[in-house]
């Protein structure tokens, strides 16, 4: 029987492939999604036992305070919608409930670049806790996105 495998390898794995993935020729941003979306959830679990802030939740955070001042009544969105949003394009990319939900409608370079930027920002601030390495990939995403 295998050891077992610690879930912070099983997210580095799974990042490392969407970065793999995104630059591929031609791009694959549907497998960069699934993977980055499910990379950046658990590593933001690390970060958050580590008593940190995952990238979701301060985007989330910073969205429900925004929605206050954009809302002429002062109210904010819910948490709840603005995490739905957050999370659409990982979710409609693996879900399907029916005929009528047999198509996705958003820009997957987009989504991919937007759940990667959330991934890198999480494992970032977990190399302050783990030995994670600082690949080529991704530095040339990082570097990409300046």
């Amino acid at each position: 029987m295998p050891a077992p495998t610690q879930k912070i390898d099983v997210a580095c794995e799974l990042f490392h492939t969407a970065l793999s993935h995104y630059f591929k020729e031609p791009p694959e941003y549907f497998a960069t999604i699934c993977l980055a979306g499910a990379a950046e959830e658990l590593l933001g679990r690390h970060l958050e036992a580590k008593g940190g802030e995952s990238s979701f939740t301060s985007l989330q955070s910073g969205a429900v305070r925004i929605s206050r001042f954009l809302n002429e009544h002062g109210e904010p969105a819910q948490a709840k919608a603005i995490a739905f949003l957050m999370n659409n394009a990982k979710n409609s990319s693996k879900h399907m409930d029916g005929d009528a939900d047999s198509v996705v409608d958003f820009d997957p370079k987009t989504e991919a670049e937007d759940l990667l930027s959330r991934a890198v920002t999480n494992y970032y601030a977990l190399m302050a806790h783990y030995e994670l390495q600082e690949t080529d990939l991704l530095i040339q995403f990082t570097e990409g996105r300046k």
